[in-house]
Order: C-alpha cells, then sequence, then structure tokens
C-alpha cells in the first residue's frame, strides 16, 4: 500500500539583528531631520570618523561635534541630501550599510555610495562610526564644490 508524504514546510522566519534595527532606524532619523532620535543610538563619548579630504572629513568626538558635522553637511547640500539603504549587516559587536548619499552642491547633482561601519556596545549603541565612499576623490570632490 503506498503511503503519502506531506512536503516539509519550507518557509523560513528570519529576524533582523537589534544593531541591524538600530542602524536603518538612524538612517531612517537622518532622513526625517531627526537628530534626537540619531542621539539615542549612540554613546556619550560616541566618535564618529569621515575618510578622505574634504571640508567634511576627519574624526568628530562626542554629540556636539557630531551634530555640527550634521549641521555642516546639511548647509553645504543646502538640506538636499538624501540617502538610500542597500544593504546591512550586523552583530554583537558591529553594524555595517551600504548606501547611497545623493545630493546638490553649486547646482551639481551627484550620488556617491559609502559604506558605514558602527562599532556597538552590548546595549546596542554606536560608540564609533566610520563612514568612507567606494569612489572617495569623487565623493570629496563633490562635497568640496
Amino acid at each position: 500500500m503506498p503511503t503519502t508524504r506531506t512536503a516539509k514546510d519550507l518557509s523560513v522566519t528570519t529576524t533582523e539583528h537589534p544593531n541591524a534595527k538600530v542602524l536603518r532606524d538612524g538612517f531612517a532619523a537622518f532622513g526625517r531631520g531627526d537628530l534626537d532620535t540619531i542621539r539615542a543610538t549612540m554613546t556619550d563619548d560616541a566618535v564618529w570618523t569621515n575618510a578622505g579630504t574634504s571640508a567634511l572629513a576627519g574624526t568628530y568626538r562626542g554629540w556636539d561635534a557630531i551634530s555640527g558635522m550634521f549641521g555642516a553637511l546639511f548647509e553645504r547640500t543646502g538640506g538636499t541630501i538624501s540617502m538610500q539603504v542597500v544593504s546591512v549587516l550586523a552583530d554583537d559587536a558591529h553594524a555595517c550599510a551600504i548606501y547611497d548619499s545623493t545630493s546638490t552642491i553649486a547646482g551639481q547633482t551627484q550620488t556617491n555610495r559609502f559604506v558605514l561601519v558602527q562599532e556597538m556596545t552590548p546595549d546596542g549603541k554606536a560608540r564609533a562610526t566610520q563612514t568612507l565612499a567606494y569612489d572617495q576623490a569623487a565623493a570629496d570632490a563633490h562635497l568640496t564644490r
């Protein structure tokens, strides 16, 4: 007598790592201009480093310096900056994003792809952030217009 077999349930349920969610939420907050939410994702002594040679390149220590850099970025781009997350990965110690940043400076609109890497604390806050462009020279030239 033949037996009937049922197929196993092949559906997969996945959940995003909490540090990936923190990073995605930070990008969404940046898009809304919500610096309070971004601030809440960082430690009090957070450090942010932008690679390159543009006026925004360098290391910013503490929220006052980091928020000042964000203000300079908004000013330099006339508020036109937008970011589109391409991919996020995270584990207990890091969160990384690949994203496209589009802005208009001096009448020139350009999109550059960046990588952002954050060192995360056990409670899910960024203690160090580093950004670098896939084509750093192009990104620096755009930000220096």
